[in-house]
């Protein structure tokens, strides 16, 4: 009888420890990773399956699929160029935690797993780290650069942005709106603005003479008498200038 009793109870506690490690087998998927963490000993990284002991460690999951964040800064929010033409934009850039330890660590400490799972705190963490490096990208283009050359522009940003991520690394950037700012959203009182305005001016009507000359030289050689282009683009921005101005030396 003691006999059967003793291997009753052996059965008993293999059955009980069979349970406990069924019980305490993780899998993760392949866009995920697994932070086993007990107490007073360093936290583990593991990618695929692990045990976590009840009462001895916590489990817990990192994604590690790419996540979206965009930035859109418009009207008076946008972006000032060198020439300070004001542009609309809107950028979208696509972060991820790479699969190796030392980011999965990194992320889990600055950030932690649970916030670093939810869209919406990753895009609030980045926006602003992606805003400056949209600002100041655009600083050193002219608007007429900034529209020749959208790719070196992006790799720019890319540039100011950086690496230091809290532990993300920036995979792509793109481009979905670079625009100028409607004038009519534009400060006149603004320093930077009032620049801007002055430009487009000269912009405008560099190129509605530009625009008159080709227009001239065509009528020429096709022998049709010539008549100057309307500019209604160019008298709307010159006068915006005047204001401007007239703006301006009241302040003074």
């Amino acid at each position: 009888m003691p006999i059967l009793l003793a291997i009753a109870g052996v059965a008993a506690a293999c059955v009980a420890c069979a349970v406990v490690l069924l019980t305490s087998y993780r899998r993760v998927g392949p866009g995920e990773a697994l932070l086993l963490e007990k107490a007073g000993g360093p936290t583990r990284v593991r990618f695929g399956s692990g045990l976590v002991l009840p009462m001895v460690q916590r489990g817990e999951v990192l994604d590690l699929s790419v996540r979206k964040v965009v930035v859109e800064r418009r009207g008076k929010q946008g972006l000032s160029c060198r020439d300070g033409i004001r542009v609309d934009v809107r950028g979208t850039f696509l972060v991820k935690v790479e699969r190796e330890e030392g980011a999965v660590l990194r992320v889990a400490r600055e950030v932690g797993c649970a916030r670093a799972n939810r869209p919406e705190e990753v895009q609030a963490l980045l926006e602003e780290r992606f805003a400056c490096g949209l600002a100041n990208a655009a600083s050193t283009f002219n608007f007429d650069e900034l529209l020749a050359d959208r790719s070196l522009f992006i790799d720019h940003v890319m540039m100011e942005v950086g690496d230091e991520l809290l532990g993300f690394k920036l995979e792509r950037m793109s481009l979905g709106r670079l625009e100028q700012t409607p004038l009519d959203q534009l400060d006149p009182t603004n320093v930077v603005d009032a620049q801007g305005i002055l430009k487009l001016a000269e912009r405008t009507t560099r190129l509605a003479l530009e625009t008159s000359g080709q227009l001239r030289q065509q009528r020429e050689v096709d022998q049709v008498p010539w008549e100057a282009p309307r500019r209604e683009d160019a008298a709307e921005l010159e006068g915006e200038v005047e204001r401007v101005l007239a703006d301006r030396a009241r302040g003074n």
